[in-house]
C-alpha cells in the first residue's frame, strides 16, 4: 500500500475507534442523566450532543477513505484533516487534554500527512 494510503486508511481506522470509544459512553452518560435533577430540557439536548459527534467522525472516516483511494482526492483528505482538527481544538481549548482529544488530533494529522504525500490530482 503506498504512504498516502497508508497513512490515510491508519486515520481512518483511528477516527472510526474514536467513535465507536465515545458512542460506547452513551448508555453511561444517559443513566447518569436520568438519576440527576437537571432540567429535563437539558437531558433531551444530550441525546443529540452525545449521537452527533459519534456519526460525524464515522461519516468523516468513511469520506477520508474513500478519498484515499480517489483520483482527486488530495484536497478531500485535507478537508477532513481540518475538520477533524477543528474538533479537536475545540475540545482542547473547552475540556483540555484527553485520551479522545488526543485521539481526534492524531486522526487529523495522519489525514494531512496523507493529503501531503499523495501525487497532485489531475
Amino acid at each position: 500500500m503506498k504512504p498516502f494510503a497508508s497513512a490515510a486508511t491508519a486515520g481512518s481506522i483511528l477516527l472510526g475507534a474514536t467513535a465507536a470509544f465515545h458512542g460506547s459512553g452513551y448508555a453511561s452518560v444517559m443513566k447518569t442523566a436520568s438519576a440527576s435533577d437537571i432540567d429535563p430540557q437539558l437531558k433531551l439536548i444530550l441525546v443529540p450532543l452525545w449521537i452527533f459527534p459519534t456519526a460525524h467522525w464515522i461519516f468523516i472516516a468513511i469520506i477520508a477513505l474513500l478519498a484515499a483511494f480517489a483520483p482527486a482526492g488530495r484536497i478531500i483528505l485535507a478537508l477532513c484533516g481540518a475538520v477533524i482538527a477543528a474538533d479537536a481544538a475545540i475540545l482542547y481549548l473547552n475540556l483540555g487534554p484527553f485520551i479522545g482529544e488526543a485521539m481526534l488530533a492524531a486522526s487529523a494529522l495522519l489525514f494531512v500527512v496523507a493529503a501531503a504525500v499523495k501525487p497532485a490530482d489531475r
